[in-house]
């Protein structure tokens, strides 16, 4: 009898267990999720702040329709997450996913697409990473942009080897922040299950390798540089990439029950008419050396032949050499200029081998403000810095300028150039603009973009369009171009 009754006793007990077990497991999990979902709204809030959302109705009804419609999809989707599709205001290509549920797809990367099928793709490998928390496991860095570092780290009297480089590579300087440094590993994942993803939803899976060739043609062509297998380092080389998802889908004989949201390609590309090609001049706008700021009615002109990065958190620009550097951003608006001025002044009274010249309120083009100016002494060579706090039409503005001594006179004339905008300078303001035009009878590539006013070179209008040299047109085909029109204030 005794053995009778301690075997349903120990088999209770072990029952319990593992249904706690169990429980605890859930809850961990649960909170692992929450982990995510708060990191990645956090993270959200500066990637709206730092790169900027882009508006356009119908292509962010494009995105969300077919994210929504690729979760639907899935096997397994954690309850916590809730997924929101972003349009990010940027012309790198790119998409990227943070933990949680934010899926970002850069405007720059829209016009490589030719079909829901391709952009079905790209969404499904971000919503994978997502999933299976590769965002998580490698987001372990502080996101903000290299930008807006460099200051702080000339400061701490660094030299400026790596500055020229920086705003040379500009995809790199921008796009590396915010999206996290997958494995290859991660990223052969989220392209396999990517793939399987998309067709549960109806979408052609070998489309992602299209979109990829394209995009490797895309970035060559508007950089100059051939993908090497150490280009683009946190995703495997591209051709590999491609080679490895025909391999599985040579494997794969299944159906796909295609339904699509929009019946057609013509359909589906008519979406892109508006959508903003280029530099944003929402963000300001460079003419040569001078940028304008329409919305916030401000210019100032930089140095002449030095390169500049004009993003939404951040406008820069330093010569090839690197070694001086101009920046503008937005400062802390609950502060007042003499307040900033006087909170920096302090930290830098407290360095050993910086010397203060100048710091007191001050008058820039009838824009109050502050000014410090000051010497570091780093490695025998002197590094000059100037910062100037402006309280310019209720914004605080911060302008920064570091050289060495050479180069003084050209930082503190470009940073005593901030100004009000005038009319003549907005005028001179254009905007770029995705249209979608028919071709006619008989035209060449040359005839159609000349009739269209098409701004693309041939190269990539080839490529936008998933043409080749040899390709003729047809008569009614829908083709991408670029226009030039205008900037209007809203």
């Amino acid at each position: 009898m005794i053995k009778s009754l301690t075997k349903p006793f120990a088999n209770n007990n072990l029952f319990n267990f593992c249904v706690l077990l169990s429980v605890f497991n859930v809850s961990m999990q649960a909170q692992n999720y929450m982990r995510d979902v708060k990191m990645g709204d956090r993270a959200a809030k500066q990637v709206e702040q730092e790169m900027g959302i882009y508006r356009h109705d119908s292509l962010e009804k494009v995105i969300n329709a077919i994210g929504q419609k690729l979760v639907n999809s899935l096997e397994k989707k954690p309850r916590e997450f809730n997924f929101i599709f972003h349009l990010v205001d940027t012309d790198i290509p790119n998409a990227f996913a943070l933990p949680g549920g934010h899926i970002y797809v850069t405007r720059g990367i829209l016009p490589l697409v030719q079909n829901e099928d391709e952009l079905a793709g790209i969404i499904g490998h971000e919503i994978i990473h997502v999933v299976n928390r590769h965002s998580v496991k490698q987001f372990n860095r502080e996101i903000v942009p290299a930008v807006i570092k460099i200051p702080g780290n000339i400061i701490n009297a660094v030299t400026f080897s790596h500055l020229g480089n920086l705003l040379n590579v500009p995809i790199d300087l921008i796009s590396s922040p915010f999206i996290a440094n997958y494995s290859r590993k991660h990223e052969t994942e989220a392209d396999v299950e990517g793939i399987k993803l998309a067709k549960r939803a109806g979408y052609h899976p070998e489309a992602l390798a299209q979109v990829l060739n394209r995009l490797s043609k895309g970035i060559e062509a508007i950089t100059g540089q051939k993908e090497k297998k150490s280009y683009l380092a946190d995703h495997p080389y591209t051709p590999k990439r491609v080679a490895n998802i025909n391999k599985l889908l040579a494997n794969d004989t299944g159906d796909i029950k295609s339904s699509n949201i929009y019946t057609s390609k013509d359909k589906f590309l008519e979406q892109f008419n508006g959508l903003c090609y280029g530099s944003n001049p929402k963000n300001g706008a460079f003419i040569d050396s001078l940028f304008v700021q329409p919305e916030l009615k401000f210019s100032m002109i930089m140095p002449s032949d030095w390169n500049t990065v004009n993003e939404p958190s951040v406008v820069a620009a330093s010569p090839k050499t690197g070694d001086a550097i101009v920046s503008l951003s937005l400062s802390d608006g609950e502060k007042t200029t003499h307040d900033l001025g006087i909170e920096m002044t302090n930290k830098i009274n407290k360095s050993s081998n910086s010397k203060i010249e100048f710091a007191g309120d001050t008058v820039i083009n009838s824009i109050p403000g502050y000014l410090l100016r000051f010497n570091s002494l780093k490695k025998n060579k002197i590094v000059v810095m100037e910062l100037i706090w402006l309280n310019y039409n209720n914004q605080v503005y911060q302008l920064s300028g570091f050289s060495y001594p050479e180069k003084r006179n050209l930082t503190a004339q470009a940073l005593r150039s901030f100004k009000s905008v005038t009319l003549e300078q907005i005028a001179k303001v254009k905007i770029y603009e995705v249209d979608i035009a028919k071709v006619n009878g008989n035209e060449t590539l040359d005839s159609f973009s000349k009739r269209t006013n098409n701004k693309l070179k041939n190269e990539l209008t080839l490529i936008y369009n998933d043409l080749s040299e040899s390709s003729k047109l047809t008569v009614n085909e829908q083709l991408k171009i670029v226009d030039e029109k205008p900037f209007k204030l809203k």
